[in-house]
């Protein structure tokens, strides 16, 4: 089953209506995961031409208790990024196929967008398509290492409820402490191989906007994978220096951190057991300023598919190389399929810090920050629909 690409899984599961055959478990997730990404985000229909706009809108309630402080409110992106989009390609002959994707990120609770700063903030890039040559992309999207990444997770990293997406920051590693490299990017370079057989690469190259200060590199990565009858695994490296002209993008003194490199280091592993699909990671942050702290991120996850449902569960560690910089948690969730566009959801989720460590929990604005020693918890129930 894993031999196949997920692209190559995904084209499978969409012919499964005709098919006698029950879909594996495995097919049925991919299925699921693939109408919330968007049309072909897990693999281009080679030869073929099509327009699509297609959509997601997510809101829930939420609880979040911050040591003995509570807050309750309406909350989009429990589940998915609320978000539109527009996806086309076209069949050029020859085995070529050009394609292009633009997405942006609202929050549905209020319509107000998710980057003010941006339109298409997920994603707005072009590329070309050939079985044999691999693919080309051009624009702002994922990184090599940061698809490595968002696969890793079994919550795809939603910047709410996902102990990954809090459990992978950098803020508190030091000067010039870049997460950039696992990150959507603008002007970024991307290609991926063809498959030999079960093995595949993919490499980025990212510029900065701002290359008034240090190199003009904003992140370059590249990512290995293997696709086995039930096992995958993926193994990832980046490299990455902060860009001053990105809010949020620079630890420190923006004019020191951009001359500052951080190497960032992925293992990954995922396997159909039958009953459920376990997966498990690792993740290491080395920036490399003088002083700088290193991170070291362990993850695992299960999923099962049971009836109309999805059942999904991670928990993470993490440990810095500064004495009781250390924090663990863990995200539970469950999707009850109304239809394969409509689900009902539930999370809950924990942080705990050690006692230098001050990481949150589905964070928004105005919500509670990190403290040292503290703990966080947060449910939510909600209902996502893709369109």
């Amino acid at each position: 089953m894993f031999r196949k690409s997920l692209a190559g899984v995904a084209v499978l599961v969409s012919a499964m209506g005709s098919a006698n055959a029950a879909p594996t478990q495995y097919e049925q997730l991919v299925s699921y995961l693939a109408v919330g990404l968007g049309p072909r985000s897990i693999g281009v229909a080679p030869q073929q031409s099509l327009l699509s706009l297609y959509g997601t809108l997510d809101i829930g309630f939420n609880y979040t208790r911050s040591g003995s402080k509570g807050v309750a409110r309406l909350e989009s992106g429990g589940a998915y990024t609320s978000k539109f989009g527009i996806y086309g390609q076209e069949a050029l002959g020859a085995g070529w196929t050009a394609f292009f994707r633009i997405e942006n990120g609202f929050l549905s609770d209020s319509g107000s967008l998710q980057d003010s700063s941006t339109l298409f903030n997920r994603a707005s890039y072009i590329g070309l398509h050939h079985r044999q040559f691999g693919q080309l992309m051009l624009g702002r999207q994922y990184t090599s290492l940061g698809a490595a990444a968002l696969y890793a997770d079994p919550f795809l990293a939603t910047a709410h409820e996902s102990v990954y997406s809090y459990l992978g920051g950098v803020a508190d590693l030091g000067m010039g402490a870049s997460g950039d490299a696992l990150a959507r990017l603008n002007k970024t370079i991307r290609y991926a191989s063809p498959r030999f057989g079960p093995f595949a690469g993919d490499v980025s190259y990212s510029f900065k906007s701002d290359q008034t200060v240090g190199p003009a590199v904003l992140a370059r990565t590249a990512m290995g994978s293997y696709y086995g009858d039930r096992f995958a695994a993926t193994m990832a490296f980046g490299q990455s220096w902060c860009d001053p002209s990105v809010k949020g993008s620079c630890s420190g003194n923006a004019t020191e951190a951009a001359s500052q490199r951080t190497d960032t280091y992925l293992a990954s592993a995922m396997y159909d057991f039958g009953p459920l699909i376990g997966q498990a990671a690792y993740i290491r942050i080395v920036p490399k300023h003088d002083g700088s702290d290193i991170s070291n991120l362990y993850l695992l996850g299960l999923q099962k598919i049971w009836r109309n449902n999805l059942l999904r569960m991670s928990l993470g560690y993490r440990r810095t190389s500064r004495d009781g910089n250390y924090s663990y948690g863990s995200t539970v969730g469950i999707d009850h399929f109304l239809s394969k566009r409509t689900a009902f959801y539930g999370r809950a989720g924990l942080m705990r810090n050690g006692p230098e460590a001050s990481l949150t929990y589905n964070y928004d604005s105005g919500a509670f920050i990190g403290a040292p020693g503290r703990t966080v918890t947060s449910v939510t129930v909600g209902i996502t629909h893709h369109f």
